[in-house]
């Protein structure tokens, strides 16, 4: 599981080394492969291709008839990739998907439980910053609907 977070760079090719934190907890089964796409709030997701077809699996159960259904299979399948991890840890993310979260040297790497968001450090400040309700506040909501409905 994917946790923490590590602030790094691009090198001069375009590539991010996977920081140890994180490549200790991708299994053996993702083959040195992980899945990209565009993720939610200007940042790009990264899954182990395990977790990866999960996320396909549950795609695939979306309705392929409504409008939103429809344009967020388009939009999430349209950004996919496979990225091979090569010997040095490094992934090359393509450069369209990071022209558009806006990042061009340094890099936020944030863990997410079965994925890694990586974001335009200034991005996830301005993220937080703007966000409508405090830390406590959104805590409070989810985690008291958790907990009731495990009682």
């Amino acid at each position: 599981m994917f946790q923490g977070h590590s602030n790094t760079t691009i090198d001069e090719k375009g590539r991010i080394i996977v920081p140890a934190k994180f490549r200790k907890h991708i299994l053996p089964e993702a083959n040195g492969v992980l899945n990209v796409t565009l993720g939610r709030d200007k940042c790009v997701w990264l899954f182990p291709s395990y977790e990866w077809t999960k996320v396909l699996q549950t795609v695939q159960s979306t309705n392929p008839f409504t409008t939103d259904e429809v344009s967020m299979r388009r939009q999430m399948l349209y950004y996919a990739d496979d990225l091979t991890v090569d010997s040095q840890h490094r992934i090359l993310i393509p450069q369209e998907m990071l022209k558009i979260v806006g990042i061009k040297k340094d890099v936020l790497l944030l863990g997410q439980i079965e994925r890694i968001e990586v974001w335009n450090p200034e991005a996830y400040e301005k993220y937080l910053k703007d966000s409508p309700e405090s830390y406590e506040g959104v805590m409070q909501k989810v985690m008291t609907k958790l907990y009731t409905k495990n009682e």
